[in-house]
């Protein structure tokens, strides 16, 4: 398989009991790969995604987990194939060290066992001051560009999808097999791009448990809109570390979880 296909074909036997008929048809299905991330030569994590975006998703997980806290600590990043190697500045190496405790990522969400997220969090406890404000009708169109443009879950129906608002205009999209993959890439690809996180919005289809929003909290994103519902972990989360975590943007309704002064009428 071409290291670059999203999406193959499967026979599949599609039964429609309303029509009382069932027929063979060729059906698209989304694809994971093993993506195998090295820091300084040493293997950090193996991340089930889609082979797409591989340097905004190894470079937003290193983020979101608190292993590097700006970019500029990256000297380079190479991608070969599933690979990606990323060198870092030697003050990376202690973080390193704490991350090494807890082993690879075992599911396709990228999420990871809750003892990494305390290990991580004795090194960093973030908080995010910022009184960036935004308006309700705002998240509603966003959750609508968020629908828009997740062309390959419309295909497929098999992917998660994450988007990244700076002042109400889009910098980063992305779709994934898994909810935290989605948000790592969009992460990344903002970070890459110097963007100020402090006046950003993420947009997600995804729940919101824990891990999530710590992703947001500690690259200092303020405001996390989701289509889906929280965690009580998730609204904990957000509660200590200053982040408004809004959940079920749906039609023309929204619920405000942690500070919700941050979103306006």
């Amino acid at each position: 398989m071409n290291a670059n296909v999203l999406s193959v074909k499967v026979e599949v036997k599609r039964v429609d009991l309303s029509r009382g008929r069932a027929e063979l048809v060729n059906d698209p299905v989304v694809v994971e790969v093993p993506v195998n991330l090295h820091v300084n030569r040493r293997h950090v994590a193996t991340l089930l995604a889609l082979p797409d975006q591989l340097k905004e998703l190894c470079v937003g997980w290193l983020l979101s987990h608190a292993i590097i806290k700006k970019v500029d600590e990256i000297l380079n990043v190479q991608v070969k194939g599933n690979l990606v190697r990323v060198n870092c500045l030697d003050e990376v190496e202690m973080r390193l060290r704490v991350a090494s405790r807890v082993g690879v990522v075992r599911s396709s969400c990228g999420s990871l066992a809750d003892d990494f997220y305390f290990l991580i969090d004795r090194i960093s406890k973030p908080f995010v001051a910022s009184d960036y404000t935004v308006k309700a009708g705002q998240l509603l169109r966003f959750v609508s560009v968020l629908n828009r443009k997740s062309s390959l879950f419309r295909l497929t129906g098999g992917t998660h999808s994450a988007a990244l608002f700076h002042e109400g205009v889009l910098v980063a999209f992305a779709e994934d097999v898994g909810r935290h993959n989605a948000v790592d890439k969009v992460i990344g690809s903002a970070a890459l791009r110097r963007t100020d996180f402090s006046k950003c919005v993420l947009v997600s289809s995804g729940r919101q448990p824990a891990g999530m929003v710590l992703k947001a909290a500690r690259v200092g994103i303020p405001i996390v809109a989701s289509i889906a519902g929280p965690i009580y972990s998730g609204v904990e989360a957000a509660r200590k570390t200053g982040v408004t975590l809004v959940c079920f943007v749906r039609g023309r309704r929204m619920n405000v979880y942690s500070f919700h002064e941050r979103v306006v009428l």
